[in-house]
């Protein structure tokens, strides 16, 4: 069924990226199935990593995509986009598809099935290397709202957020270059810290003061991902608070 979904591959793109990175982002590496929010608007992850690397579609630059079924192991199709309507058009196997992009970036990729039920599926790449930012771009980011964490990854455990304290667990930066902290620390409501940030040399986000609190930032306007090689890597993955 989620092979099928991909026939049909609705598309739209963000205001900010209308100028037109869509191609370079369409056609970045392989695009993995990692999440899909029903019509009621509930987001269902797909917990299982290797369904999540075995569910692919590659647009290639010139006009082809690919992914997995079919008697060989992959079915091959055409893809066409248009800018001015920011529709992306399919052809396979005599039949015709169009789809819009609701979201796309360096990192994240949403699509929407506005003409196929109004379903949502997000896409990533499972193997994702992130594009160097500015200072301008990665202080855009960070600032530009409230971020929930539902995910932290210390060496290879795996502390994910209680779905219903992800409203109560969250980062928020502002340009005075202090941030707050949200989390549940044992007590029955949230703890909220607050402290200082700043981007070093490097580019890495350094939060306050600390040596050990150093993070690469990837994201986009609506997820956002710190990586610190402090004391094993330590991953922070959040979303934007809606």
């Amino acid at each position: 069924m989620k092979q099928l979904l991909f026939l049909i591959l609705p598309v739209w793109l963000f205001a900010q990226e209308t100028n037109d990175r869509t191609i370079e982002y369409l056609t970045s590496d392989t695009w993995n199935i990692s999440y899909n929010i029903s019509p009621e608007g509930e987001r269902i992850d797909e917990t299982d990593q290797e369904k999540i690397k075995s569910s692919w579609v590659r647009f290639r630059p010139d006009g082809k995509y690919e992914m997995p079924g079919g008697i060989s192991g992959k079915v091959f199709g055409e893809w066409s986009y248009d800018a001015g309507s920011r529709t992306l058009s399919f052809k396979e196997r005599g039949l015709q598809y169009k789809a819009i992009i609701e979201e796309i970036s360096d990192m994240n990729m949403l699509l929407d099935y506005a003409f196929d039920g109004g379903y949502k599926i997000g896409l990533i790449h499972y193997v994702f290397i992130p594009k160097p930012k500015s200072e301008d771009e990665i202080v855009k980011i960070i600032t530009s709202g409230r971020w929930n964490v539902f995910v932290q990854f210390f060496d290879n455990i795996e502390d994910k957020t209680p779905t219903d304290k992800i409203d109560d667990t969250w980062l928020e930066f502002y340009d005075d270059h202090t941030y707050k902290r949200s989390e549940h620390t044992g007590g029955e409501e949230p703890t909220v810290t607050e402290g200082s940030w700043y981007i070093n040399d490097e580019l890495l986000l350094n939060l306050d003061g600390n040596e050990i609190s150093t993070y690469s930032v990837a994201g986009d306007n609506s997820n956002l991902m710190l990586t610190s090689n402090a004391d094993g890597i330590k991953i922070i993955n959040c979303r934007k608070a809606k």
